[in-house]
């Protein structure tokens, strides 16, 4: 009885011990995602589209926080060595933004040249229409009597309504 009971208890620590280092591992996977220089780097991953998503549901974008994490927290990679690391893997299509070099350089470029040269048109269009514009100044005495009567009348008209 003696030995059963020694059997049975030895069982029971040996299962204990498992537990306590199960708890461990899974505590040393606990990562602090609310890490600004994390944040920052994770931020910068486009996760295959599912960069928008919400962490809870997405299981992508889960598997993406642990990756960087390990590779953070663990292994103590820097933002710029995990960035080449996932460009290196998946290209330039894993960055959110991509790099500003080389082909690249034109898509940061473009749209501001666009803008410019959309203003120097615009500036150089209304410059033109206001040196058409034909504008009548009347001299004194010039105006007709007809033209006067005309005017007369809308203005007492006007001040009719506000008396």
């Amino acid at each position: 009885m003696k030995r059963i009971l020694a059997i049975f208890s030895l069982f029971t620590l040996l299962l204990g011990t498992m537990q306590v280092y199960a708890e461990e591992q899974v505590s040393e996977k606990n990562y602090d995602y609310t890490n600004q220089k994390f944040m920052a780097t994770v931020e910068m991953l486009y996760m295959e589209g599912h960069s928008n998503d919400d962490l809870s549901n997405c299981n992508v974008k889960q598997l993406y926080y642990e990756e960087v994490a390990e590779m953070f927290f663990t292994k103590g990679m820097s933002k710029k060595e995990i960035l080449n690391y996932y460009e290196k893997e998946q290209g330039v299509q894993a960055l959110n933004a991509p790099p500003v070099k080389g082909f690249n350089l034109s898509l940061w470029l473009t749209p501001f040249l666009l803008i410019a040269l959309v203003l120097i048109i615009l500036y150089f269009l209304i410059k033109k229409w206001k040196a058409n514009q034909t504008v009548t100044v009347y001299e004194e005495g010039v105006i007709s009597s007809e033209l006067e009567d005309v005017y007369e009348s809308i203005i007492d008209e006007e001040r009719k309504k506000f008396i």
